[in-house]
C-alpha cells in the first residue's frame, strides 16, 4: 500500500571548495584594496616631497600624462618636464637659491577601481624663497589618476583648482 520513495541527495550546485574559495576572497580582497590604497598614497606623498627635485619626480609620472594646472592643458610630459625645470631653475637663479618648499596632501580619498586609482585631496604649499621671509601658504583642490602596472603605481592625469575658487 506504501511505496517507499527514494530521496536522492544532490549534491549542491557550490562545492564545499568553491566555497572556501569565495570566503578566502571575500576576506582577502579588502585587504588587497586595503594595500593598493597605501601604496597609492605613497606615490602621492612621494610626488609632494620631491617638488624641488623635478627629474626625480618624473620618474612616479607616466609619459603619457596629462596635466591640468592654471586652466591649462598640458598633454606632453616631456615639453612639459622641459618648462617645469626652466621655470624653476629661473626661480633659483632669481632668488639666489633653491627655496625650501614643504608640500603637504590632506583629507586624500582614495577610490581603487582593478588597476586604477583616483585620488582627491588638497595640495598645501609652503615655500620659503633663499635668503627671504617664507611666502603665505598656497592651497589647492587636486585630483590624480594612477594606473597600476607591473606592480607599480604611477601618475597617468593630474588636475588642480585653485582652493575656494
Amino acid at each position: 500500500m506504501f511505496k517507499k520513495t527514494h530521496q536522492v541527495l544532490r549534491r549542491p550546485a557550490i562545492t564545499s571548495k568553491r566555497m572556501m574559495m569565495a570566503l578566502i576572497f571575500m576576506l582577502v580582497a579588502p585587504f588587497s584594496q586595503a594595500n593598493d590604497s597605501d601604496d597609492v598614497l605613497k606615490v602621492v606623498q612621494r610626488w609632494a616631497d620631491l617638488e624641488t627635485n623635478l627629474e626625480a619626480q618624473a620618474q612616479l609620472i607616466r609619459d603619457d600624462r596629462v596635466q591640468i594646472t592654471g586652466g591649462i592643458r598640458q598633454s606632453n610630459q616631456a615639453e612639459n618636464l622641459k618648462v617645469q625645470i626652466a621655470s624653476f631653475n629661473a626661480m633659483v637663479k632669481s632668488d639666489g637659491g633653491t627655496p625650501t618648499m614643504i608640500v603637504r596632501v590632506e583629507s586624500p580619498l582614495v577610490k581603487i577601481y582593478g588597476n586604477t586609482a583616483v585620488v582627491s585631496f588638497i595640495r598645501l604649499v609652503n615655500s620659503i624663497p633663499h635668503n627671504q621671509g617664507p611666502r603665505p601658504a598656497n592651497a589647492a583642490w587636486a585630483t590624480m589618476v594612477l594606473v597600476k602596472e607591473g606592480g607599480d603605481w604611477k601618475i597617468a592625469h593630474h588636475h588642480m583648482s585653485p582652493f575656494g575658487g
